[in-house]
């Protein structure tokens, strides 16, 4: 299994007519399995140029409203395919729709959108580094918003800190290492090798079909992505400290907890879910309540955000569309308004961008 595959069929119940959906539809079909092998972080998107999707030679979606230059506030921000924009149109992701927020009210700024398909915190956490050490104009602020990769991820593999679809990029990689010569570092570059990837990187590593998962189980596996994830956070603090920058961590919303009202469609979308994977549901919501739990001051719990929300949010269990989105980015502009990010140039008292 890959997260973020796009459903087979456009749920218009979430889209509304806007025009632009049945293209954007199909330029997520077509770039969502197109990825490239990159160091330490294993993949991300091949470059891509489309009307609604546009993706760079560095794997980085298109952000609009953004203003970089030499001078300015810089915001990066890193999640997987909820934060990348799955779904949604370049001018309707999360970072989109932020940098707009801070431009209506005074202060563009620079936001950068690190997000990738099925990335967990430790990836987010090593592409921050190597970012990091190669950018000249370090971030004012470092956003990660995460939750359904990092509470999946126990459910594929026993390992405590690993990546999506380990066992089949393990296998692809010791397939080739024992090619006389190792032909595989010769064969590495080619578009054969990443096609063969992606079809390896379609299926899950193991299915729990046949093995649901005890209460034990489940409780081991929300301690497991509890632990990691406070170990990242305190990594990216450290980081934080050193290069000069302020950090924030948002948990995502989810069918799987909360108290959203559902509709028909999003009914439909939490049982498909379930029955692909048995007690993924129960997994998501033990380890929910272990992060809602949380009380650091750069930490905060959205997965309550469409807890009084009748309408149609969520594509599937765990994307939402750009209406969906505009509700998250406004409750993180919330936050950071509160903590003195707000920037505005009207108004710099109190102002942690300096």
């Amino acid at each position: 299994m890959w997260r973020a595959a796009p459903p087979e069929e456009l749920p218009t119940a979430v889209y509304k007519g806007d025009a632009w959906a049945p293209s954007s539809w199909r330029e997520w079909n077509a770039a969502a399995n197109k990825l490239q092998y990159r160091s330490y972080v294993v993949w991300r998107k091949a470059a891509f140029s489309g009307v609604t999707i546009n993706i760079d030679q560095d794997g980085l979606r298109r952000t609009y409203y953004s203003s970089c230059g030499q001078t300015g506030h810089t915001i990066w921000m890193f999640g997987d395919s909820a934060l990348w924009g799955a779904g949604s149109p370049d001018w309707a992701t999360i970072p989109s729709l932020l940098a707009k927020q801070y431009r209506d009210t005074g202060n563009e700024v620079c936001v950068v959108n690190f997000g990738e398909k099925a990335w967990v915190s430790t990836q987010e956490t090593i592409q921050l580094l190597l970012a990091l050490k190669a950018a000249e104009k370090k971030p004012d602020l470092v956003l990660f918003y995460d939750g359904v990769s990092d509470a999946f991820l126990p459910y594929q593999t026993s390992l405590p800190d690993a990546h999506e679809n380990l066992a089949h990029i393990k296998r692809l990689f010791e397939g080739f290492s024992k090619q006389p010569g190792f032909q595989f570092l010769q064969e590495s570059n080619t578009y054969a090798l990443l096609r063969r990837m992606r079809a390896h990187l379609e299926t899950t590593e193991k299915s729990r079909a046949d093995s649901p998962l005890s209460a034990e189980q489940v409780a081991a596996m929300a301690r497991i992505t509890y632990e990691n994830y406070l170990k990242n956070m305190e990594i990216v603090e450290l980081l934080g400290r050193h290069y000069g920058f302020s950090c924030f961590f948002f948990w995502q919303p989810t069918l799987f907890a909360g108290h959203k009202p559902m509709t028909g469609h999003e009914r439909h979308a939490q049982r498909l879910e379930e029955q692909g994977h048995p007690g993924v549901g129960e997994l998501m919501r033990v380890t929910y309540d272990l992060f809602r739990a949380i009380r650091q001051p750069d930490f905060f719990y959205l997965a309550d955000i469409f807890n009084r929300d009748e309408e149609n949010r969520f594509l599937d269990f765990s994307h939402v569309g750009p209406a969906g989105n505009q509700l998250v980015e406004r409750r993180m502009f919330e936050v950071l308004e509160r903590h003195g990010y707000a920037g505005t140039s009207h108004s710099n008292q109190g102002s942690n961008f300096e």
